[in-house]
Order: structure tokens, then sequence, then C-alpha cells
């Protein structure tokens, strides 16, 4: 670790002992799913980008994410160019050339660790198969794995679910709207 990013986790924790006076910051007596979103939220408040683990797995910023996202659906497509160019590479893969990515290393690394996604080999190979925001829409709805991303995550990272939750009402804001005027049935 690099002294800058060093230098950006004291600054969190410091920053955290400093929101609760009069109480120490033990996050060891707290649940991991606690832990995770607690760190998340003080990752996005001072804009961290040092690599932050808990139990050997990374929390992700829902912020850097999100804006990424953003971008995305603004373009409407995960690469700059309208049609990239593809290189073909023996019978079944190819990999596009030309023009640079919108859609973030970091996303990316989000996506194919924890959505349910493989690697395609690097960014430009996922974006080759997965091109248009249509795209990425429908592997929300369903990824590699045949299930919809939400459920592919496992319960404690919740950091993960917030930013899958977040995600979803960003490409679906219809169906978050429907979801969240829902009232439960009794019988």
């Amino acid at each position: 670790m690099d002294a800058l990013k060093v230098k950006e986790l004291i600054l969190a924790m410091n920053y955290s002992t400093e929101e609760v006076p009069n109480q120490s910051f033990l996050l060891c007596s707290e649940s991991e799913s606690t832990i995770r979103l607690r760190l998340q939220e003080l990752i996005d408040k001072h804009g961290i980008t040092a690599s932050i683990m808990v139990n050997g797995n990374t929390v992700w910023s829902k912020e850097r994410i999100l804006r990424n996202l953003r971008r995305i659906i603004r373009h409407g497509r995960l690469y700059d160019k309208n049609r990239p160019l593809y290189y073909p590479i023996g019978s079944l893969l190819r990999l596009p050339a030309g023009g640079d990515p919108i859609l973030s290393k970091y996303f990316y690394s989000f996506l194919h660790l924890h959505c349910g996604s493989i690697a395609h080999y690097s960014i430009q190979g996922w974006i080759a198969t997965y091109p248009t925001l249509g795209d990425l829409k429908e592997f929300f709805k369903k990824n590699e794995y045949g299930r919809p991303v939400r459920e592919y995550i496992p319960w404690w990272m919740t950091d993960a679910l917030n930013i899958v939750d977040a995600i979803e009402r960003e490409l679906f804001p219809l169906r978050s709207y429907i979801r969240a005027q829902k009232k439960p049935q009794y019988y």
C-alpha cells in the first residue's frame, strides 16, 4: 500500500471517530454486514479511492459506480464509438479495438467479481459482450448464471447489495417505483 492510500485510510478513520463523539469506533463488535455499510458510507462521504477490505473482500464505493453508470446512460453504450471495430482471435473470440471504454475499470471489476459475470478476458471483452445500455439492462435482469444480479450477491455483502439496488433504480425507474409502492398482502 503506498503512502497516499495509507493517508486516505487514516483520514477516513479520523473522520469516523469525530462523527461518533464519546464513543470508540470499534468495528470488531459489529456484524460484517453493518461494518460494510458504514465503511461504504465513509468511502463515499470522503471520496476515498484506496481499496478497503473486510475479511478479504473489497468494500465498494457506491458513488463511483453510480457516477460511471450515469455516464453510460447518457451515452447509451459502454463504448465511446458508435460501433467498435473487432479483431477476431480464433474462430469464436473477438476483441474490440479503437476508442476508449466508457465503462470504468472499477465498475468492470464490480461486475465480474460480484454480479455473476465472467471477466471475458478483459474490459474490452466485457464491452464486446454487452456493448449497449440495453445489453447492460438485460444483464441485470438475468446474469450469466441465469439469475437476477441482486439474487446472486450473498446477503452479508450489504455494500454490493446497496449498489445493485441503486443501479436497478437508475436502469429500471418504473419497476423500482412499482416495487416501492407495493404493499405487503396479509392473508
